[in-house]
C-alpha cells in the first residue's frame, strides 16, 4: 500500500498511540517492581513509541491490503525492537546484555495489550468514512494516556530520589565530622551512631554504603545494590554517578584521580 493513502496517516497515529500504551504499561510495572519512575525519562519512552511507528510504516509498505494489518504491525514492531536489541548487545556493555534480552522478551509480551487495542480501534475506524472523525477517535484514545503520563510524573519519590535523600544524610554526617575535627573520618565508624563498628560496608536505613576516603581530603560514598547497580558520590565536585556496575565505578574513580593529578601538574 502507498503512503499517499490518507488512511496511512490515521493508522500511523494509531500505532504511535499503541506505542504509548506499551510504554505506560511498562513504566507502571517497572515502578511497582523497582520504584524507579520512567514517566519523566524520554530516553525510555521515545524508543518504544518509535518502534511502533516504524512497525506500522514497514507493515503498510509491505502489505497489499489492510487484511491483518494490525497483526503484521505487531510483528514488524517486535522485529524493529529485536534489531535494536541486537545492536545494543553487539555494541554495548557485556555486563548488561542479559537486561537487553530480557527487555526484548518483555516488550513482545507487554505489546500484546496495545495490539489488541489497535485491532479493536482500527476495526471501528474502517467503518468511518470521514477522515477527520476517524482521526478524532484516535486522538480520543490518546487522551487517557496523556493523563496517565502527567500522573506518572507525580507517582511519588522514585528510587533515585530516595537514595539521594538517605545518602545526603550520611554526607551531612561526614561534613559535620570534618567541620568539628578538621579532617574527614577514616571510616564511618568514627562518626559514631548509627555506625558503631569498623566494617568495609555500613548499613543505614536499609541501604548498603561503602565509604572511601581520599588522600586529598575528599571522599567517595557508594550506595551498592550488588555488582551491577551502584550509585557513587564524589565529594570534591559534589557529583553523582548513577546506576552503574562495579567496573564503571572503578573507571570513574580512576578518571577522577587522573584528572586531579592533571590539575595539580597544570598548577
Amino acid at each position: 500500500m502507498k503512503l499517499t493513502d490518507k488512511r496511512f496517516w490515521i493508522f500511523e497515529a494509531l500505532s504511535l498511540v499503541c506505542g504509548e500504551v506499551t510504554f505506560c504499561i511498562t513504566a507502571g510495572i517497572w515502578f511497582v517492581l523497582s520504584q524507579v519512575n520512567w514517566f519523566s525519562e524520554w530516553i525510555f519512552q521515545l524508543p518504544i513509541v518509535l518502534c511502533w511507528g516504524l512497525g506500522a510504516l514497514f507493515s503498510w509498505l509491505t502489505s497489499k491490503s489492510i487484511n491483518n494489518i494490525t497483526l503484521r504491525t505487531y510483528i514488524w514492531t517486535n522485529c524493529v525492537y529485536l534489531a535494536l536489541t541486537i545492536y545494543n548487545v553487539s555494541n554495548g556493555d557485556e555486563s548488561i546484555d542479559g537486561w537487553y534480552i530480557m527487555f526484548c522478551l518483555g516488550f513482545a509480551i507487554l505489546s500484546l495489550p496495545a495490539f489488541v487495542l489497535m485491532t479493536i480501534i482500527y476495526a471501528k475506524i474502517k467503518q468511518i468514512t470521514n477522515g477527520i472523525k476517524a482521526l478524532g477517535m484516535v486522538m480520543l484514545t490518546a487522551l487517557p494516556l496523556v493523563a496517565i503520563n502527567f500522573m506518572g510524573l507525580n507517582l511519588g519519590i522514585g528510587k533515585e530520589n530516595r537514595i539521594k535523600d538517605v545518602a545526603n544524610e550520611v554526607i551531612g554526617m561526614v561534613d559535620n565530622f570534618k567541620d568539628k575535627n578538621g579532617r574527614i573520618p577514616t571510616g564511618l565508624h568514627e562518626i559514631g551512631t548509627p555506625f558503631e563498628e569498623i566494617n568495609e560496608t555500613y548499613e543505614y536505613k536499609d541501604y548498603i554504603f561503602y565509604y572511601e576516603p581520599r588522600k586529598d581530603g575528599f571522599y567517595w560514598l557508594t550506595i551498592t545494590f550488588g555488582p551491577d547497580e551502584n550509585y557513587c558520590y564524589e565529594s570534591k565536585n559534589k557529583s553523582w554517578m548513577w546506576d552503574c556496575d562495579s567496573a564503571q565505578v572503578a573507571m570513574y574513580k580512576k578518571y577522577d584521580i587522573e584528572n586531579d593529578f592533571g590539575d595539580e601538574a597544570d598548577r
